[in-house]
C-alpha cells in the first residue's frame, strides 16, 4: 500500500471559510490526508481482526484430536461448532448500542483481552460441556470487537480512502483463514505435553494449540491500545478539542509537519439522528437508547424494502451456511477419508464413492465405543489417525479460496456484482451435489475448495448489492440485520449438518446443494430492483 506524505496531496480546508470557521468531520479527516497514522493503524488492526476468524474455525481442526478426551459425538461436534455462532448472535445488537454510546477505542481493548482470557481458560478445559461454554462466551465477547473494528477504521479516514481502505482490510483479515490451518499444521501432529496442579490440567497437543490461537486478541489488544479513540464518536459527543487533538495527531504523523500546522482550527459539534434542541439532552437513558437502535428494522419490512430484502437474506443464509458448514467440516471429512481402507475396495470393480467411503469407518472415525467392536473392554474410544496431510490441505484449500477472493475484487467492476453472484450461487450448489460423485478423494478435496470459494464470493457479492436496493439511511442497518442472518445460517447449518448425516451421507450435501440453486433463482429477480429503491 502507498503512503503519500507529500502535502499536495492533503486536502485544504475550503478558501471560502477562515480559518477560525467550524468545519465537518469530513473535511477535518480529509485533511490529516493518507500516510504513516493510517498504515500504522491498518497493521496494528490485522491481529485483532483476526480474531474473530480463530475463534470460529479453530474448533474445526482440534475436533478429530480431542475426539476421544471430550467424548464428541456428531451431533456434540456440531454444537461446538455452531456455539460461538450462538454467542454472536445473542448480543450483538448490544455490542452496537454500547459502542456508541461508551465509545470504539475502550469497548475494542475490552472485548479483544477479554477474548484472549476466555481463549485461555477454554484450551484448560477438561470436559466438553466446560469447553462448550467458553465457546459459547467467546462468541459473545468477539461478536463486537469486529464490528467495532470496522467501524474504527473507518472513522480515520475521508471519503476518498475509506472504501479502498476497508477493502484492504478485509483482504488482510481474511488471510486468517490461511493462518488457522497454516499453524495447526505446525503444532497439532506434534507429540508436546505438559501438565499443571499436579497432573490436574494436562496441556497435549490440541490444547497448546488453542492455547497459541489466544495470541491474535492478546496482539490486538496491545497493539491497538497505542491509537486514539474515533474521531467521528468525539465529535458526536461535543469533545471537539479532544478530536482535534487526534486529527493533528494524524495529521504530523502523516505529512511530516508540526502538530499547529493543521489547517482546521475549529470543528463542528455533530450528532446522531435528528437535530437536537437546546432543550434536548445530549445523553438520554439507556433503555430509550436501545430502543431507539431497534427503530429503523420497522422502516425496512414494508414495500417496496420486503421482498428484495427477504431475497437478499434468504441468499446469505445459504451462502453462509454452505461456507461455514464446509469449513468446520472439512478437517474431519478429510481425516475420514484418510482413514478408509482402500484395500477393502480392491477387488470390487465398482470404485467406492465418498458416502460408501465415509460410513465404512463411521463408527471408527465418528464414535466412541470402537474399541468395544473389537472386543476391548476396558478402552471406550479409539483415536483417530491424523495425517499432517489434513493440516496441508487444509491449508492448501484456504489458500486458494482467499486467492479467489482477491481475483474476483478485481474483475468485479468488469463483469458486475450480479453475474457473480448468479455464477457462484449456481457453481457452489452444482459442486455441493457433485460432491458424492467424486471418483477420488483428490477430485472431493477440489470441489471442497471450490465450494468454500464460490460461496465466499456469494456471501461478499449479496452484502455490497444491498447499496443497490437499500436506500442510504437504512443501509447500515440492512446490513447488520443481514449479516445476523447469516451468523444464524452458520449456526443452523452446524447444528443440522450432523443430524442429516446420520440420516444419509448424501442429505447434508444435497440440502445445502439445492437451497444455493434456490437461491440462483431467487438471485435473478433481483435486477428488477438494482438502483431503483436507492
Amino acid at each position: 500500500m502507498e503512503v503519500n506524505s507529500d502535502s499536495e496531496s492533503v486536502p485544504r480546508v475550503p478558501e471560502n471559510e477562515s480559518a477560525e470557521a467550524a468545519v465537518d468531520f469530513e473535511t477535518a479527516v480529509s485533511a490529516t490526508g493518507y500516510g504513516l497514522f493510517n498504515v500504522l493503524l491498518l497493521m496494528a488492526s490485522i491481529p485483532a481482526g483476526w480474531t474473530t476468524v480463530f475463534d470460529t474455525s479453530t474448533t474445526a481442526f482440534i475436533m478429530p484430536s480431542a475426539e476421544c478426551e471430550l467424548d464428541l459425538s456428531l451431533f456434540r461436534k456440531g454444537l461446538l461448532a455452531a456455539s460461538t455462532y450462538a454467542g454472536m448472535i445473542c448480543i450483538a445488537v448490544v455490542w452496537g448500542f454500547i459502542a456508541d454510546h461508551i465509545g470504539r477505542k475502550y469497548l475494542l481493548l475490552f472485548g479483544l483481552i477479554s477474548d484472549a482470557i476466555c481463549n485461555v481458560f477454554g484450551s484448560a478445559a477438561q470436559s466438553y460441556y466446560v469447553y462448550l461454554s467458553f465457546k459459547f462466551a467467546s462468541g459473545i465477547i468477539v461478536g463486537g470487537p469486529y464490528a467495532i473494528l470496522m467501524t474504527y477504521i473507518a472513522e480515520f479516514h475521508g471519503e476518498c480512502h475509506r472504501s479502498r481502505v476497508l477493502m484492504w482490510t478485509g483482504s488482510l483479515f481474511a488471510l486468517g483463514n490461511v493462518a488457522v490451518p497454516a499453524l495447526s499444521r505446525a503444532v497439532l501432529p506434534q507429540t508436546w505435553s505438559f501438565s499443571l496442579f499436579n497432573n490436574s490440567l494436562i496441556f497435549d497437543s490440541w490444547r497448546i494449540f488453542l492455547l497459541i490461537c489466544a495470541l491474535p486478541p492478546f496482539l490486538g489488544f496491545v497493539t491497538m491500545w497505542s491509537f486514539p479513540e474515533s474521531p467521528k464518536f468525539l465529535m458526536t459527543k461535543g469533545k471537539s478539542e479532544e478530536a482535534l487533538k487526534v486529527f493533528r495527531r494524524m495529521y504530523s504523523m502523516n505529512t511530516g509537519k508540526p502538530e499547529d500546522a493543521y489547517p482546521v482550527k475549529v470543528l463542528r459539534i455533530e450528532t446522531v439522528g435528528k437535530p437536537q434542541t437546546p432543550l434536548e439532552p445530549v445523553d438520554r437513558s439507556s433503555r430509550d437508547g436501545l430502543r431507539r437502535s431497534f427503530c429503523p428494522t420497522k422502516f425496512l419490512l414494508p414495500t417496496p424494502y420486503l421482498f428484495p430484502l427477504f431475497i437478499i437474506n434468504v441468499i446469505i443464509f445459504a451462502s453462509m451456511t454452505g461456507m461455514q458448514v464446509m469449513k468446520s467440516w472439512l478437517p474431519q471429512l478429510i481425516v475420514i477419508l484418510n482413514n478408509f481402507d482402500p484395500e477393502e475396495s480392491e477387488d470390487s470393480p465398482i470404485v467406492p464413492t465418498i458416502c460408501e467411503k465415509l460410513n465404512v469407518q463411521a463408527i471408527e472415525t465418528f464414535g466412541t465405543q470402537a474399541a468395544l467392536a473389537l472386543g476391548n473392554t476396558t478402552v471406550t474410544c479409539i483415536s483417530m489417525i491424523v495425517s499432517t496431510a489434513v493440516y496441508t490441505n487444509a491449508t492448501i484449500i484456504a489458500a486458494s479460496a482467499v486467492t479467489s477472493s482477491f481475483l474476483v475484487g478485481i474483475i468485479v467492476n468488469k463483469v458486475g456484482k450480479k453475474s457473480i453472484l448468479l455464477v457462484s450461487l449456481v457453481s457452489g450448489g452444482l459442486c455441493y451435489l457433485g460432491l458424492n460423485f467424486s471418483p477420488s478423494t483428490t477430485i472431493f478435496l477440489i470441489l471442497c475448495s471450490a465450494i468454500i470459494a464460490l460461496t465466499g464470493i456469494s456471501t461478499n457479492a449479496i452484502t455490497s448489492m444491498i447499496i443497490e436496493v437499500v436506500p442510504t439511511t437504512l443501509r447500515a442497518t440492512a446490513v447488520s440485520v443481514t449479516l445476523m442472518t447469516g451468523r444464524f445460517g452458520a449456526l443452523t447449518g452446524n447444528l443440522l449438518f450432523p443430524i442429516l448425516l446420520n440420516v444419509s451421507c448424501d442429505a447434508p450435501f444435497y440440502y445445502i446443494g439445492g437451497f444455493l440453486m434456490l437461491c440462483f433463482v431467487l438471485a435473478t429477480f433481483l435486477s428488477k430492483y438494482s438502483g431503483k429503491l436507492s
